[in-house]
């Protein structure tokens, strides 16, 4: 069966407007915070965590101003009066490229964004705006969740792993669908179903034909993990146990016909690291969700 873990079930649509401090909107923030985990210890248990070239450089004026460095940043170069750093250059490098080329790439970048300047003013400064954000958020991301996973202690840890990880995270399940483009053909199978049709549930196949045929959630279909995590064996999991799922090609509904008990790894030094990372990251999606709370936002789709 062809799934995608993106795909999600369509629900009411819900007013988003006011942020909140529930797992669902930390899952927003980390949607748009791309850094952040922020869905809790269940997706470290299933193994989801974890320029211009060619020209020669450019002379430097003999008058220009010199730009002052920013503290800390080693200076490579500098073309009319403004700076490029090693940890600029580092970010070329890293991808395999020679430093005096790399050098040589951020000369013709900052001749070209003078250029953009000087030639269209209107545009440049709104790009700058844009590019500005992006780094300062980036940088802000990367900062602090430095310093809040350096502040997570031994009793935070202590305390996440007994309360939130737990054996259940580690089940594995034996799934049956089945799937349809037609809503009445849905709606009909619904039915069958809650009559106890042998016929119709005689039509649902196996999620997995691989090995004994259990799975873990992380790899139950369109990413209903979460829906058969709630159930219990002999469920059949459609849309609030009413109605089918509609997923990206058509309806689904999940039958849970087995379920094979786990058990939670040994707190060692290696799940405590994710701890520790899970707890900074959701700190940090606390601090967003509150600057979002007094921030005002008008938007103008």
């Amino acid at each position: 069966m062809k799934t995608d873990p993106n795909d999600t079930p369509v629900a009411e649509t819900a007013d988003e407007s006011t942020p909140s401090r529930k797992p669902a909107k930390l899952a927003l923030v980390a949607a748009v915070v791309a850094a952040l985990a922020g869905g809790g210890w269940y997706l470290y248990s299933q193994g989801k965590l974890p320029g211009l070239g060619g020209a020669q450089p450019a002379a430097t004026a003999a008058k220009a101003p010199v730009a002052a460095p920013v503290d800390g940043l080693r200076v490579l170069a500098e073309v009319n009066g403004k700076t490029i750093t090693a940890e600029e250059a580092a970010v070329i490098t890293q991808e395999g490229i020679d430093r005096a080329v790399a050098v040589d790439r951020l000369v013709t970048r900052v001749l070209a964004a003078e250029a953009a300047t000087e030639m269209y003013p209107g545009e440049a400064k709104a790009a700058r705006a844009a590019a500005e954000r992006e780094v300062l958020s980036n940088y802000y991301i990367n900062r602090r969740s430095q310093e809040l996973r350096q502040a997570v202690t031994d009793t935070d840890i202590d305390r996440f792993y007994k309360e939130q990880v737990r054996d259940a995270d580690y089940a594995s399940y034996k799934l049956n669908y089945y799937l349809t483009q037609d809503n009445l053909d849905a709606a009909t199978m619904e039915r069958n179903i809650a009559a106890n049709d042998g016929e119709a549930k005689s039509k649902f196949k196996p999620v997995s034909t691989e090995g004994d045929g259990f799975i873990r959630l992380a790899d139950t279909p369109y990413g209903l993990g979460q829906l058969v995590a709630s159930a219990k064996a002999g469920d059949y999991i459609a849309k609030d146990y009413l109605r089918a799922v509609r997923v990206r090609d058509g309806f689904l509904i999940l039958h849970i016909e087995q379920v094979r008990a786990g058990k939670k790894p040994a707190q060692t030094q290696a799940v405590k690291d994710q701890i520790r990372d899970l707890i900074a990251q959701r700190r940090l999606n606390d601090e967003l969700l509150e600057r979002r709370e007094k921030a005002q936002v008008k938007l103008k789709l």
